[in-house]
């Protein structure tokens, strides 16, 4: 019985965060993306922040299951680059099982862990791109253009995700 419990439950986290990441692509095409990087960029990432906060709920070789299978999805429908996102995703629930070891974030705590999430994403992501010469985008331009205004929709956005996380937490648990 406690099987199915811990199976239903990764079930309804792997749904929450699909629809997290459907609602990311939805928003995506009401915010502004600018392929010429002559604007400004902002990157939703309702998917990322609700990952961060729900593997910690999810116990054991179960929480790197959920980061892979996070990851693969991620990799394939929004990247052109399997691997990262998978390591990625697998760092993120290594950092906030074993690094942060809060089992329950204020909504302070969760609004700055989500957001520094989403800043070593981008910044690692970046760097990747840097160093294999895939972009040229100058850095202080990439912090202005793309890092800024994503962060701060993206705390704003981290208020709903953590709210929504304490219904859902409560109603699986």
């Amino acid at each position: 019985m406690r099987t199915r419990m811990r199976d239903s439950y990764l079930f309804k986290c792997f749904f929450i965060v699909f629809l997290c990441f459907l609602i990311d692509s939805t928003l995506s095409f009401f915010l502004p993306y600018n392929y010429t990087k002559t604007t400004i960029t902002i990157v939703p990432c309702l998917g990322l922040m609700m990952f961060t906060l729900l593997v910690k709920t999810i116990e054991g070789a179960e929480r790197y299951f959920f980061a892979a299978i996070c990851g693969v999805y991620y990799s394939i429908v929004y990247a052109n680059s399997l691997a990262i996102y998978i390591l990625i995703y697998c760092l993120i629930a290594f950092i906030r099982s074993y690094i942060v070891k809060l089992d329950s974030l204020s909504l302070p705590e969760a609004m700055v862990f989500c957001v520094l999430t989403i800043f070593a994403q981008e910044i690692v992501l970046y760097w990747l791109m840097w160093i294999t010469n895939i972009t040229r985008y100058p850095i202080a331009s990439f912090l202005t253009m793309r890092i800024l205004p994503t962060l701060l929709v993206n705390v704003v956005l981290s208020m709903v995700v953590y709210w929504i996380y304490n219904k859902v937490k409560i109603e699986v648990e």
